[in-house]
């Protein structure tokens, strides 16, 4: 089975799925069923490449690896919610001094980016292990 796990960061196993209970996973949950949906043909053919007749852990696998490849579920969203993380960052360094925008952001990006990312990426991917009968689902139908 493919895993992955960020590396830039600790983020607790337990905390992904404390928010997955809690209803915060919502939105990544819909992407990943639409992405998979959309990937689908992708992931079948990846899939026959390992096998005539690829069991539902093939599948799942080769929807990982294409994740990993493609790097994002959304990536228009993913951008919104950055913009929103800078946005808060530009307003918490600009209540004791003025700091430009554009340099706030710049290194937001250089800080935070590969840890944002791969924390989704993690998101994503215990949400394939927690929704794998869905997933089969639409990968079968």
């Amino acid at each position: 089975m493919i895993e992955f796990y960020p590396n830039s960061i600790y983020y607790p196993r337990e905390a992904v799925e404390e928010k997955l209970a809690k209803g915060e996973l919502q939105k990544t949950e819909q992407h990943l069923m639409g992405w998979t949906e959309r990937h689908r043909g992708e992931i079948w053919d990846c899939a026959r490449d390992d096998s005539e007749n690829p069991t539902d852990e093939i599948l799942l696998d080769n929807l990982r690896a294409l994740l990993l490849c493609k790097g994002s579920l959304q990536p228009a969203a993913e951008m919104g919610d950055m913009i929103k993380e800078i946005t808060k960052e530009v307003w918490y360094r600009n209540e004791d001094a003025s700091e430009s925008a554009d340099q706030v952001a710049t290194e937001w990006r250089a800080k935070y980016l590969t840890k944002w990312r791969e924390a989704r990426m993690f998101e994503a991917f215990i949400l394939i292990e927690k929704r794998a009968e869905q997933l089969l689902q639409i990968l079968k139908g």
